[in-house]
């Protein structure tokens, strides 16, 4: 049977040359099913991130090598560069597949390059949308849209350890960079500070990355996103998601994101409606189209807004895989090009959250500098206080894969309660990992849920 999305995307790529940038070559099996799919003619990727482990498509690959032992960051801008000015191997790869100069450029969703090597590329970041996620001007696009935020002020990282004694409420403050360098995210730029050790430590690190910082008061909840899709028609709003943040000591930790934690009725009400703000601020200022995320933390008191990321995340594929096949990627890559996707706007928001409450997902993952021992996949379970790996007639809490560099844990929707933060099952099994899989993360503890 016929998925709502197929005619949109055979209507883009049938009978087209199709080249696959970003990530490495592994990442992009699943999306380059869709791509034969849609009626593509013929697809090749351009692996920006290295070779990576695992097996790629069976099509055509070059792989640009970032340099040794860089951060996540460092990876993407690099990926960036690389295909706004491709090196020598890339253009020759590039010209032996698509001699003709017609081929049609998608792929990851940080991408820059209106066009790489010539040809267009469906879907890009404009610059006035990457500007807005720049943590030290997002409070005055908050204020513009009527979004209510928490007092904050913007400094030279000099001078933030004295903006923080006004802006401190009890728990500390959070210091966000600028966006000096290009924006950032996964807590790279962030830091919480609660004393003049860790302010010290604060000022050198993000010294090295920005001119300025955002201060504001730490909030001691949950943290979470909320994400929106903007169409030619409306938007699309969607429910929360958590966002897997730990603590070591006083340092913020992201692991992933998942879709079982509830906020009360009356906080997702408010964090849907404050997506909906900024939608049509998105819209009206800078003409934006596709997926978006709000990022905050949730207290007793609400929801505050910390940064806003124009653009597509993690957690909108946490939602979308309780659609089952969707090619959420490819559908925000034709939202972004302003070509209908299959659905209109009020379809779209009622089918992605029936599905996502109905089917909760997610779990813990990060990259690791560490020797990870490497597991395909293996099942643990949790006995509410720690993991063990699982016995031939256990039932499984959870899968665990391990690459070097890199460890997921997805916890099974049949035995992951919904409603309570995944918080505590996340540092539990950090700790089991750090033993069994020598990632090499150290104590990790869970956010205080608010509500339970």
């Amino acid at each position: 049977m016929e998925r709502w999305w197929e005619p949109a995307l055979r209507d883009v790529f049938a009978g087209r040359r199709v080249i696959v940038v970003g990530g490495v070559p592994a990442s992009w099996v699943e999306y380059v099913e869709h791509l034969w799919t849609a009626g593509a003619s013929a697809v090749m990727i351009v692996a920006t991130e290295g070779a990576g482990v695992g097996d790629g498509p069976d099509v055509p690959t070059v792989v640009v090598e970032p340099p040794a032992g860089v951060g996540m960051m460092e990876r993407i801008r690099f990926g960036n560069r690389a295909l706004a000015d491709p090196p020598v191997h890339v253009l020759d790869a590039i010209q032996r597949f698509d001699p003709t100069g017609e081929a049609l450029v998608v792929g990851s969703f940080l991408l820059e390059a209106p066009t790489v090597a010539g040809r267009p590329a469906l879907s890009y970041r404009r610059p006035e949308w990457i500007a807005l996620e720049d943590k030290t001007v997002v409070d005055a696009f908050w204020d513009r849209a009527g979004v209510a935020r928490l007092p904050s002020c913007v400094v030279p990282v000099a001078d933030a350890e004295d903006a923080s004694h006004a802006i401190n409420r009890g728990a500390g403050t959070v210091w966000a960079a600028d966006a000096r360098d290009g924006f950032h995210g996964g807590a790279y730029g962030t830091r919480r500070v609660v004393d003049a050790t860790t302010a010290e430590r604060a000022a050198g690190e993000l010294g090295t990355v920005a001119d300025r910082v955002r201060v504001m008061p730490f909030v001691d909840g949950i943290p979470c996103s909320i994400h929106g899709i903007v169409l030619a028609d409306g938007v699309a709003v969607l429910r929360p998601v958590e966002m897997v943040t730990l603590r070591r000591d006083a340092d913020l930790v992201y692991t992933g994101c998942a879709t079982f934690w509830d906020p009360p009725e009356v906080i997702r009400d408010q964090m849907r409606a404050v997506a909906r703000r900024v939608a049509a601020g998105l819209a009206s200022e800078v003409d934006f189209r596709g997926t978006f995320t709000i990022d905050g933390v949730v207290d007793a008191d609400g929801f505050w807004p910390t940064e806003l990321n124009p653009r597509f995340g993690a957690g909108i594929n946490v939602i979308a895989r309780a659609e089952g096949n969707l090619p959420i990627l490819l559908v925000h890559d034709l939202a972004v090009a302003g070509r209908p996707i299959g659905l209109p706007a009020d379809a779209l928001e009622r089918r992605l959250i029936d599905h996502a409450d109905a089917h909760r997902a997610g779990g813990t993952w990060t990259t690791t500098a560490a020797e990870t021992v490497p597991i395909d996949e293996r099942s643990a379970t949790f006995d509410g206080t720690a993991w063990s790996w699982a016995g031939g007639d256990d039932a499984a809490d959870a899968t665990v894969h391990a690459a070097p560099g890199f460890t997921r844990c997805a916890f099974s929707p049949r035995t992951t309660p919904a409603g309570p933060s995944v918080g505590r099952r996340a540092a539990a099994f950090w700790r089991f990992a750090d033993r069994e899989l020598a990632t090499g993360l150290g104590e990790l503890a869970p956010p205080p849920d608010p509500f339970r």
